[in-house]
């Protein structure tokens, strides 16, 4: 029933005039009906939900693809065809099996948006350094132990997620990416963030929760712009002063450290909604950090650490 339901849409979609779009998801597909190659107008395909274990090297005959979704299915591997979709903007391989994306990748030069969430990856090729119209790139929920410098090639990158592999260091040339906005390196296992890291101007949101880091770069205090810093559950037993230049700072979190004292130049931070230090034993908090703060980001700092005041 399934495969004669894609066949019928495929069929309607090839005529009387070619389909821009094809929704084939959800059909419990185990192979793609040998029609769809000849749809080669398409620009939008969906095979999102079915139960493919291979993708037909014949998707390279889709020239015409801006946008390709193949979310939950079994995929283990990628034909190298896939480069010769040099339309494709959009690329979502969420929750398959691939162990790694080939070097063709770096082909897909127009490609803003690449998605590999909750594989099974363990590297990324140095060809994604090619994708120079990139500005979303997760690969969080994977097995990636460490990241190609060609990452701080991606000039347009905005989004960069990491979250949830087995990183132990991050690449300096991630302070390369001028126009980042947003990095989530959290549930990873980084003891230090690189210093390269001060020079991204545009950056607003930096997750590192859930890591191992023992200390923070000095340089942070360059990135005017940040907004949110999530530095929950880690190893951290002091903050640079230097934090306290953050003036468009938030959010604020260090709850679950090994702190004993925070720099007093955090009372600076006039902007804070959230400053959360509790889970950090011993912790003593300066007045300077606490006085004028109002009483809905204080619950957060005092209730389950000593202060001076």
């Amino acid at each position: 029933m399934s495969e004669r339901e894609a066949e019928r849409r495929i069929k309607r979609a090839r005529r009387p005039f070619p389909a821009a779009n094809l929704d084939l998801s959800r059909l419990r597909l185990s192979e793609i009906p040998g029609e769809l190659w000849a749809c080669t107008r398409l620009r939008k395909l969906s095979l999102d939900r079915n139960s493919l274990t291979e993708l037909p090297k014949r998707v390279g005959r889709l020239t015409a693809l801006e946008s390709l979704h193949l979310k939950a299915n079994q995929l283990t591997e990628l034909p190298f065809h896939i480069g010769n979709l040099a339309n494709l903007r959009v690329l979502n391989l969420t929750a398959n099996d691939l162990t790694e994306l080939p070097p063709e990748i770096g082909k897909l030069t127009n490609l803003e948006r690449l998605v590999v969430r909750s594989n099974r990856l363990t590297s990324l090729p140095a060809e994604i350094g090619a994708l120079s119209n990139l500005k979303v790139l997760n690969v969080s929920d994977n097995q990636l132990t460490d990241l190609p410098p060609q990452l701080g090639q991606l000039s347009n990158l905005r989004v960069l997620d990491l979250r949830g592999n087995e990183l132990a260091a991050l690449p300096a040339e991630l302070g390369e990416l001028s126009e980042l906005t947003r990095i989530d390196v959290g549930d990873n296992q980084l003891t230090t963030l690189p210093p390269e890291l001060g020079a991204l101007d545009n950056l607003t949101s930096l997750q590192v929760d859930r890591n191992a880091l023992t200390e923070l770069p000095s340089e942070l205090g360059h990135v005017r712009n940040l907004e949110a810093v999530l530095l929950q559950g880690n190893r951290l037993t002091q903050l640079p002063p230097q934090l306290g230049q953050l003036a468009r700072l938030q959010i604020l979190r260090l709850d679950a450290n090994e702190l004993t004292e925070v720099p007093p130049q955090l009372g600076a931070l006039t902007n804070l909604e959230t400053l959360d230090l509790t889970e950090n034993p011993g912790l003593d908090v300066p007045d300077a950090v606490l006085d004028g703060r109002p009483a809905d980001v204080l619950r957060h700092v005092i209730d389950h650490s000593s202060s001076s005041a």
